[in-house]
């Protein structure tokens, strides 16, 4: 009986017909958002979002807490903001130097101010140069005088050891951009078409003049009498 099954078994093993081939199941390949959430980069991105999250609650909390110190907070940062969004370009003091240029030229060399003549031709003189240098500060500007242009070689401009200190940088300071205005330069403009040495050799009491001197009982009279008909007489021989 046993040897009968051996046989059995060895007929079929010997003949051609196989087992049918078991199914396989093809891989299913990631989509491309599931392979970007294992990326490091995404990995990073969200563990920054979620610590600004937190901290964006923990100041919220905060400010509910204190209101008085987080709205000086965000005054501080509106004003830095205005202030950073109206800070003067370069262009614009160019533009004003040439607007206080074209000024001072209209007037005659006896009328127009020494002080402010002489400002802004020093800062046409330095411009020309090449040696009007600008900086932003985010909150201010600053436009400042250089020793030398940019273009030169001399051997003191490139020498490290000879350049100008920090501690000399305020006085190389030429104006202040700030809300929008070059604040030395509307200074030195100020009373532009008065010459100040026409009025030298008066006394120091004469150089000034105060509100009750211009609008005295005096000055008053004589403003009224200015349009009062002018009467003639006839000649008495």
């Amino acid at each position: 009986m046993a040897g009968r099954c051996v046989g059995v078994l060895l007929r079929r093993s010997c003949s051609g017909t196989a087992a049918p081939p078991i199914p396989v199941t093809p891989a299913v390949k990631p989509g491309f958002w599931e392979r970007m959430k294992e990326k490091k980069m995404v990995v990073w991105t969200k563990s920054l979002l979620r610590d600004y999250k937190e901290a964006c609650k923990d100041i919220v909390v905060g400010a509910k807490d204190r209101p008085g110190k987080a709205t000086l907070y965000l005054s501080l940062l509106a004003g830095v903001g205005v202030c950073s969004s109206m800070a003067p370009p370069e262009d614009s003091f160019r533009c004003s130097l040439l607007e206080a240029s074209s000024s001072l030229l209209l007037l005659s060399p006896w009328t127009r101010s020494g002080r402010s003549d002489g400002h802004v031709q020093r800062l046409i003189d330095l411009n020309n140069q090449g040696r009007l240098r600008y900086i932003n500060l985010l909150v201010l500007s600053l436009v400042y005088e250089a020793p030398y242009d940019p273009d030169c070689d001399l051997y003191n401009s490139q020498c490290p050891h000879l350049q100008p200190r920090i501690s000399d940088f305020p006085g190389r300071v030429l104006d202040i951009g700030f809300l929008g205005h070059w604040w030395l330069l509307k200074n030195k403009m100020k009373d532009f078409d008065v010459n100040e040495d026409e009025f030298s050799h008066l006394p120091p009491s004469m150089k000034t003049l105060s509100h009750n001197d211009l609008h005295s009982e005096e000055n008053e009279r004589l403003y009224e009498i200015k349009f009062r008909p002018v009467v003639l007489s006839e000649d008495v021989q």
